[in-house]
């Protein structure tokens, strides 16, 4: 095993072979493919917490990590993977860089250029899969490449087309272990099943392959937990979706006995702590 450590293809195949990335959680979810209706109805919600006053700081939060270590964003040529309605996009544009967003879904880039001129900022918008870009005539194109929780991200094959577009800096983020949902790990021995091991991590395959690759980087490991209030039938609608993300058989029985126990357990609202481990990671090119 510790031969195995140090070897490329170990760490590659396991992520190939991982059936639960973040992408195919998110396929079994239905939202891993930009043209169903569930992943339409996610961008309205993702563009609207986006530009909120929570969605703003956590940009600013993220975009101050990475100019510490690449001094300033004025007059630096970003390429945005996945820039969704531009949560990321246009701070880059304010701070004086010149953006250029991939965002594949029509319904995001029509979101994105209305921000855009809301915003005052000039993003020039690729509206195409990164997977179907063409390396040639982007190849080390851009100062700095910016893949925020990108479902194009799936694969170290994907990591390195976005490393060969940089020139300086590789910003990827991914999460950093499974989702946590505290109303889940209180189902879990009422459903009759042990508690959670540690499950799948992106970030974790990205790190080792950057590593035995022999790439510069400094990275961010987070835990960020919130607390929000849900009414009883709203945990109900949830079930099946949370059973997807924690892996669990989306079986009828279980789903009744689940729903029981809350409605049992429960009067009103439900204080819901959810969360995870997110991680971050600038791949420095230049060093």
């Amino acid at each position: 095993m510790e031969k195995n450590l140090f070897k490329h293809q170990v760490w590659k195949s396991a992520w190939d072979n991982d059936p639960n990335t973040s992408l195919r959680i998110m396929q079994r979810l239905g939202q891993g493919n930009f043209q169903t209706e569930e992943f339409k109805k996610w961008a309205i919600s993702y563009d609207k917490n986006s530009f909120s006053h929570e969605g703003r700081q956590r940009s600013n939060r993220i975009l101050t990590w990475i100019e510490d270590q690449v001094v300033s964003f004025k007059d630096l040529s970003v390429l945005d993977i996945g820039a969704a309605s531009g949560v990321f996009s246009i701070p880059f544009a304010e701070k004086g860089a010149n953006v250029t967003a991939i965002e594949p879904s029509p319904e995001l880039s029509i979101m994105l250029e209305k921000n855009s001129m809301n915003y005052s900022v000039q993003v020039n918008i690729i509206q195409k899969p990164f997977e179907e870009i063409s390396t040639d005539k982007h190849n080390q194109s851009y100062d700095l490449v910016f893949a925020s929780m990108c479902p194009a991200m799936k694969d170290w094959e994907m990591v390195e087309k976005a490393l060969s577009f940089a020139k300086k800096f590789c910003y990827i983020s991914m999460m950093g272990g499974p989702k946590e949902n505290h109303l889940m790990d209180e189902l879990l021995p009422i459903i009759d099943l042990e508690p959670r091991e540690i499950g799948s991590s992106d970030m974790a395959y990205l790190l080792q392959l950057l590593y035995v690759n022999g790439y510069s980087y400094q990275t961010l490991i987070e835990k960020q937990m919130k607390t929000i209030k849900i009414d009883i039938d709203s945990a109900v609608d949830n079930l099946t979706e949370w059973f997807i993300e924690y892996g669990i058989p989306v079986e009828e029985k279980l789903l009744k006995k689940s729903e029981k126990y809350l409605r049992e357990t429960y009067e009103d609202e439900i204080s819901l702590k959810m969360g995870g481990r997110f991680g971050k990671v600038l791949v420095h090119l230049d060093d």
